[in-house]
């Protein structure tokens, strides 16, 4: 529709039978290819999570060949735009001065509930999470019915500045169905997958009762019938042929499975009537190509159906929440004699004709395009776009000096090689202090001796009292408005200060800054971080926080590190005090802290006694924010396990299943067998079996 209105577009295509991405002309459109398996194993991402991070990768590569595009366009479906406008409003280029249009499609964050399926479960919860990141961080949203729009503003309010209502376009086909020949009087179609959102189990309850009171009219199932139903480990369409058996053997019901879209037409030629039952849905194509091919429907009110179909002139609607209501409908319709029918349907194919042809949407498409080219995007918010944002108290700079803190205690052995990472930095404005902790070893003290030669550097003695306190007097001693913290063993990037505190400076409402981890030395293993915010984060530490880069001010009021937590997670109660006071943080998404993993270390002893006891010590300290976030905290850990299991909330947990099999196997295990029928029955089996 845009390319044949003089626009250049591209579309990008997630497709793993390519081996990085490919580019190719398709019908007139530039098509690329992309695999979203080609980025790095070590990026412990799921299929979700890496399917944007593989969006935004592919993105990059043709915007250096191409140059940069005008607008992008994203859906918010799996949260595939996230890194995406992570990037952008983490100033990266090329993104930070391109706009970014997300139409609204089918949030998992409101469906999967209706499917019963454990949305605060991995990596369930934070493909919800990262779609709603996405729907309040993009330039401008487009959704296709007002119902979605409303559903997703019970959620959290979407800025009605920054909205407008377009439905998808539709090629309408060019024919008109003879059903006066073809009608068989009480055959009733449903059309479309079988899962409960979708309304199956509604709609069956409802003929369970229209034939046990006589009612002959036969229903025909049309469509997938293998999604799985995770409450009960079962396919749906094991579940309902199990339970609706009965009218199985009496005609009544009739179980079709998958058909092409070309058989579609043909299987509905003779039907009555075509039903879409669904709890909630966006913009069903169903409905508007059944009503295009001339059929009558009959659809909920449940959904953005009741903008496709004006009842009783071009179809027919029913309301879920009114007892008997589908019964009425449904007998009104199968009441209608054979011109009525006819008459409904053309109706309906001439609406669907001016409401959704290409001739109807392009001009309210391309006047949210225009508006977003003449008035553009500021390259760079006041305010950094979070979900959950707290009330703040700004803490204006004094200065452009960041003061790199280094707590010091018997790491001569490391320190050298951390100072060569910190002086490499590309922010001019530096301060560099080591905090001395009482070291007592004689090669410590000796190199220590040697660096505090060097005028660049400052070292400050104390005796010891641990890191926290360490890591609290070296803040109170530092002379830039910007304080970071940089263990004497680990490492930084020559860019990470540079592109920390450009976005302290540009957002009113950031205080800290993180990035991805990656680690060395024992290990090579990353650590993927994230915005910290509730309610993971009163779970598990979600940002590099021996590592991040402060407004210190906001540090100062209510971040410093607590010495009572004597065995760890001092930095992480730290992130939580911030938080706690509307101090909010991101984290850069690229690896600019290096983090050495070494025998002995601090972290390394830390054990599970150790750990419940800081998590509970944490907990009671920060009561009212956990009383905040209560029940999202314990729906967490009751979907997840204890919170210090954690490494990513992209990823199911690690642990250990009944057969010795691990999380990464069983995931492997689901992308085979979900593509094959009788091997997902198998396994289905198996794992109810194993009380799964």
């Amino acid at each position: 529709m845009l390319q044949d209105n003089g626009y250049q577009v591209t579309v990008f295509l997630s497709d793993n039978q390519v081996q990085d991405y490919s580019n190719s002309i398709e019908k007139g459109v530039q098509v690329v290819r992309f695999n979203v398996n080609s980025l790095s194993e070590k990026m412990d991402l799921d299929y979700s999570a890496r399917l944007s991070y593989a969006f935004v990768n592919v993105l990059k590569k043709v915007v250096d060949l191409h140059g940069k595009p005008d607008i992008i366009e994203a859906q918010d479906y799996l949260g595939v735009g996230y890194y995406l406008l992570q990037f952008k409003h983490t100033l990266s280029e090329p993104f930070v001065s391109i706009p970014v249009l997300l139409t609204l499609h089918s949030p998992a964050f409101l469906y999967l509930e209706y499917n019963r399926v454990a949305t605060y479960k991995f990596p369930e919860f934070w493909i919800c999470e990262m779609e709603k990141q996405a729907i309040v961080s993009a330039s401008y949203l487009v959704t296709p019915t007002e119902f979605l729009a409303k559903e997703i503003d019970k959620t959290f309010p979407l800025d009605k500045n920054k909205v407008s209502l377009v439905p998808n376009p539709y090629q309408r086909v060019n024919r008109e169905l003879d059903i006066q020949a073809d009608i068989t009087p009480g055959k009733v179609v449903y059309y479309g997958k079988l899962s409960r959102q979708k309304g199956s189990f509604a709609l069956l309850a409802y003929f369970k009762d229209l034939w046990d009171e006589g009612h002959t009219c036969q229903l025909y199932m049309v469509g997938a019938i293998d999604i799985v139903y995770h409450v009960e480990m079962r396919t749906m369409g094991d579940i309902l042929q199990q339970k609706y058996q009965a009218y199985i053997k009496k005609g009544l019901l009739h179980f079709v499975g998958k058909i092409t879209p070309q058989e579609a037409a043909a299987y509905v030629a003779d039907a009555q009537v075509v039903v879409f039952p669904s709890l909630i849905d966006n913009l069903p194509y169903a409905v508007i190509e059944m009503m295009d091919l001339g059929k009558v429907v009959l659809a909920s009110k449940q959904g953005g159906q009741r903008e496709i179909i004006e009842d009783g002139k071009t179809g027919f609607l029913f309301d879920h929440s009114i007892s008997g209501d589908f019964k009425q409908q449904l007998t009104r319709i199968l009441e209608l004699s054979t011109q009525e029918l006819i008459d409904i349907g053309k109706r309906a194919q001439k609406s669907i004709l001016e409401k959704y042809s290409y001739a109807t949407i392009f001009p309210q498409k391309a006047k949210v395009i225009q508006a977003l080219l003449e008035t553009g995007v500021p390259p760079v918010a006041e305010k950094f776009p979070f979900v959950y944002q707290e009330a703040f108290a700004t803490v204006p700079a004094q200065n452009d000096m960041l003061t790199v803190i280094i707590p010091f205690y018997n790491m001569g052995q490391y320190i050298n090689e951390t100072l060569q990472s910190v002086l490499a930095s590309d922010y001019p404005h530096l301060e560099l202090i080591i905090i001395d902790d009482g070291s007592t070893e004689a090669q410590s003290i000796q190199v220590l001796q040697e660096i505090e030669k060097d005028p660049k550097i400052t070292v400050l003695r104390k005796q010891n009292e641990g890191l926290a306190t360490a890591r609290n007097f070296g803040a109170s001693k530092a002379a830039g408005s910007y304080i970071a913290f940089l263990d004497a063993d680990d490492k930084v990037s020559p860019t990470y200060y540079f592109k920390a505190i450009s976005i302290l400076k540009a957002y009113s409402n950031v205080f800290f800054v993180g990035c991805w981890v990656q680690y060395f030395g024992r290990s090579e293993k990353t650590w993927i971080t994230f915005n910290p915010q509730p309610p993971y984060l009163l779970t598990h530490n979600m940002i590099n926080s021996s590592g991040l880069v402060y407004k210190k001010d906001a540090f100062l009021m209510a971040g410093q590190n607590d010495a009572q937590l004597e065995f760890g997670l001092e930095d992480y109660d730290s992130v939580l005090g911030l938080v706690k006071h509307g101090f909010n943080g991101v984290a850069i998404p690229e690896f600019h802290f290096h983090y050495r993993v070494r025998k002995g270390s601090m972290f390394r002893s830390l054990n599970k006694n150790k750990l419940v006891f800081s998590y509970k010590y944490i907990a009671e300290k920060h009561s009212l924010l956990f009383s905040k976030f209560g029940p999202q905290i314990s729906h967490l850990l009751t979907a997840n396990g204890p919170g210090f299991f954690y490494e990513s909330p992209t990823e199911e947990i690690n642990l250990k299943l009944g057969s010795g099999l691990t999380s990464s196997v069983k995931s492997f295990g689901k992308k085979v067998v979900n593509k094959n029928a009788a091997l997902k029955k198998m396994a289905l089996f198996g794992l109810r079996l194993l009380k799964y």
